[in-house]
Parts: structure tokens; C-alpha cells; sequence
């Protein structure tokens, strides 16, 4: 990064080419307001998610709604004030999964206004279904999941996954959040054009 291209006297300026931040680690893969703009930081969102999604449509009696453009948006269920990321209807069931990628120092931040922000939804969302559950999915963008996210492997055993599958899910998820991240840290001093979302 420029911070330490800096530090070693290699670079005249830490400055970011695209904010007048400093680049530091935390800023390329996970803090700068001008990548957020540009749509890097929701690539790779989009990519676990549509990953996620995929996965879960091999279930029986089970409905996928995803905020993705090839699924049925969970607005048709919560409606177009909250648009929760994926939303796993399973025999009047529904698991509301809230999806966050960010720096390790930040996961727990990003639980607790999730979790604030869907609850008001999820006490809605218990009039119409026998359960609901909410799944606060937070991964750093290394791919290390928060304590919390635990709920999410219950989620997958509740739906009949085998521990053999629930694994292979968590260690794509980790896969592709690493691949991810790292093309974001390779393009980190380069205009960006959206790549197809990574898929497996």
C-alpha cells in the first residue's frame, strides 16, 4: 500500500488515487467511500451472496428470494422499505439473512446495526410466518466469520444440509471472499471495471 511505500521512503505521498485518504490496508479492502462508489466492495458482496443463493435452490419446498438480478426480490415479502439480502422460505419457515463484509475491527459494529436496522421487520415478519429467524452473516474481508454468524451453520443443519455440505459451504464462502478481496487489493491503483460476479 502507499502508506508503506511511504514508510520505506519509496513513495513521495500515502495518499489514496482515488480519496485523499491514506491507503492503507483497511482503506483498499474495506474503507474507501470512492471503491464503495465504484461498486468494489458490493462485487464482492454480491459474489458470496449469489454463491449463497445458488446453493440453497437445491432444497425442497424452499423459496430463494435474493437481492440479485436472476432471483425474486425480498421486497415481494418485506416490502421496499427494508430489502433484506437473501430471504430462505422453507415450510412457513423464513430465515431473513443479512449479509456483511468488512475489516476484522468492524465486524462486530456491523452486527449490532443490522441487527437494530431488521428488527422491527423481523416482529412484522412473525405475523405472517410460523417462525422467523434472523441470520446476521458477517465475514471479514478475509474471510473470517464473526462469533455470531454461528446461527448461519444452524440455519444450514435446520435445512437438512449434512455436515459434509454445511463445510463445503463455509469453505467456499471463505474461498471466495480471500479471491475476492485480493482482486480488490490488486486494482487498487487502477480505474475498475465490474467483473462477473465470481461463481463456482
Amino acid at each position: 500500500t502507499r502508506k508503506n511505500l511511504m514508510k520505506w521512503c519509496i513513495s513521495s505521498s500515502a495518499d489514496c488515487s482515488f480519496c485523499l485518504s491514506q491507503e492503507t490496508l483497511l482503506h483498499v479492502v474495506a474503507g474507501c467511500s470512492s471503491y464503495l462508489t465504484q461498486g468494489r466492495f458490493t462485487w464482492r458482496h454480491d459474489s458470496i451472496l449469489n454463491f449463497l443463493a445458488t446453493s440453497l435452490q437445491v432444497l425442497k419446498d424452499t423459496v430463494i428470494y435474493a437481492d440479485l438480478p436472476d432471483f425474486k426480490s425480498p421486497s415481494i415479502i418485506t416490502g421496499d422499505s427494508h430489502r433484506p439480502d437473501l430471504l430462505i422460505s422453507n415450510n412457513n419457515c423464513l430465515y431473513v439473512l443479512e449479509l456483511s463484509v468488512g475489516f476484522e475491527s468492524n465486524l462486530k459494529n456491523n452486527i449490532i446495526r443490522k441487527k437494530e436496522k431488521y428488527k422491527e421487520l423481523n416482529n412484522t415478519l412473525r405475523n405472517k410466518f410460523k417462525k422467523v429467524e434472523f441470520i446476521n452473516l458477517s465475514i471479514s474481508a478475509l474471510g473470517v466469520f464473526a462469533k455470531e454468524s454461528f446461527a448461519f451453520q444452524s440455519m444450514l443443519s435446520n435445512l437438512g444440509f449434512e455436515d459434509t455440505v454445511q463445510k463445503y459451504i463455509i469453505r467456499r464462502i471463505i474461498n471466495i471472499t480471500i479471491r475476492s478481496t485480493y482482486y480488490i487489493f490488486c486494482c487498487r491503483n487502477k480505474p475498475w471495471s465490474t467483473p462477473e460476479l465470481i461463481k463456482y
